[in-house]
């Protein structure tokens, strides 16, 4: 080229020079590692020999992992992307590039089973550059999360969470936004179409992100027009997804369960697109919200809680009986959902502070909802028996306050206690007041904690509520 000849950098110039600067000294490392991995996880090299994958492992093209029936892995890749594998699930990483070049790829495999994935900045640059393969169909990337699923059929189920998917199959393509959900049939001869199918395995507990040292490239538009390059802090949250084996805390006023009550049980729950809980049926009974709505909702990824209001059905143990309760705005089914700790730890001490709360309300409806205060609370002592402490403050919008203070012990991830409560401004508690609170710890090392609770005044009225907590 003769040197009076201008140099151009066209934006997607600009972006791969960028992408590669940000990631100099990263480059030539393995395409990915392990963050999380229980016991039951392998992964098979291009020799196919097999051997355990554990937190920290590397792995690059070629590599296969398998999960068991009870295992679960979450994988980051070098350009901040990660995924994470539910039980009974094989996952290939077919060829994966990072090296901030127009070559860069990500393509993957997903055998049978189900994963969540966050993209990175493979595929945010080009997004032909990331696909995922099933038997029978190819997920493309026109966004960042989404959950993929090879159905016991067949037939692939695709869960937008953020961004939009492609669909396709050889009879068609269909994109795939947020909070839609798209199923490419096992018969490669019908196209992928819109569903409201549920995902058929139970979720994996995904470990709460962490800052990582990768960062992402220059994300695009819709036209392809280069946004600002950013630091990758923390994954977006990924919803709750349908299945069994959550543990669920309702605290509620029901005509046929118990009246005024805080109940725990393990669940069948149903989760909308955004993680919103809709339906939960357990061995003692059940919810569905019937026409009503989530006055609140929250969610972490680990743990999902709100308060629903207006046509909800209750049902007794094995639906033998059911009745329809009509919650207004000042009342309400609290609840908390997640998937329990499986293997609590033995030794140590934690404190975990509020993480997000429904607003109290009275059994009656009687006055406004209130607030479950930042000061509460829970503690526990690890052990081959757990010590679990709670001091929660509720102030209620009449100016009824009221301190819930209590100890148990346990031997596994959930408890239920009956407090002290104690009644401070305002409260009619002179007359007598008491009070049950019921969780669990939830994630892969307890790093959450879900309960709620049942507030007995005697003149007062009785108060519900849940809360989500985080370790400290």
């Amino acid at each position: 080229m003769p040197s009076s000849a201008p140099f151009r950098l066209n934006s997607s110039g600009m972006l791969l020079a960028l992408i590669s600067a940000a990631f100099a000294g990263q480059a030539l490392g393995a395409a990915g590692r392990v963050d999380f991995a229980t016991d039951g996880v392998t992964v098979a090299g291009r020799d196919g020999q097999q051997r355990p994958l554990a937190k920290g492992s590397e792995l690059d093209s070629g590599d296969n992992v398998r999960t068991s029936s009870n295992a679960r892995a979450q994988i980051r890749f070098s350009d901040g992307s990660y995924v994470s594998l539910q039980p009974n699930t094989d996952f290939a990483i077919n060829e994966y590039k990072f090296e901030g070049k127009d070559d860069d790829r990500g393509f993957f495999g997903l055998v049978r089973g189900a994963m969540r994935t966050v993209t990175g900045a493979v595929g945010r640059v080009n997004r032909n550059s990331y696909r995922i393969t099933t038997p029978t169909a190819t997920v493309g990337i026109r966004g960042t999360g989404g959950v993929i699923q090879v159905l016991n059929d067949g037939s692939t189920l695709v869960i937008g969470t953020s961004g939009i998917w492609s669909l396709t199959n050889p009879s068609g393509s269909i994109d795939i936004p947020a909070g839609v959900s798209g199923l490419a049939p096992r018969e490669t001869n019908a196209p992928p179409r819109e569903t409201n199918t549920q995902p058929q395995a139970r979720p994996a507990d995904v470990p709460p992100p962490k800052q990582v040292d990768y960062k992402k490239g220059e994300e695009v538009n819709e036209e392809g027009v280069p946004l600002d390059v950013v630091a990758v802090a923390t994954p977006p949250i990924i919803p709750l997804v349908s299945g069994s084996g959550y543990q669920l805390v309702s605290a509620f006023n029901s005509s046929v369960i118990e009246g005024t009550t805080v109940a725990s049980q393990t669940v069948n729950a149903t989760f909308d697109p955004a993680g919103q809980m809709t339906a939960a049926v357990g061995p003692s009974f059940s919810h569905t919200l019937v026409s009503g709505s989530q006055m609140e909702f929250g969610t972490d990824g680990i743990l999902a809680w709100g308060r629903w209001v207006g046509s909800v059905q209750n049902c007794s143990s094995g639906g033998s009986f059911c009745t329809t309760e009509t919650y207004n705005a000042n009342q309400g089914l609290h609840y908390v959902v997640g998937m329990p700790t499986a293997v609590m730890p033995t030794t140590g001490n934690a404190t975990y502070s509020l993480a997000g709360a429904t607003s109290p309300t009275y059994a009656s409806g009687a006055a406004a909802p209130g607030t479950l205060l930042p000061t509460s609370q829970l503690m526990i002592t690890f052990g081959a028996t757990h010590t679990i402490g709670a001091n929660l403050d509720v102030a209620m919008s009449d100016g009824k306050n009221y301190n819930l203070n209590g100890t148990t012990t346990s031997g596994s991830s959930l408890f239920s206690m009956s407090p002290a409560v104690r009644g401070t401004a305002g409260s009619a508690c002179l007359q007598g007041c008491s009070g049950n609170i019921a969780g669990f710890f939830a994630g892969a090392s307890a790093e959450r904690a879900g309960a709620g609770y049942v507030i007995f005044d005697n003149v007062g009225g009785q108060i519900v509520g849940a809360a989500a907590f985080k370790k400290n």
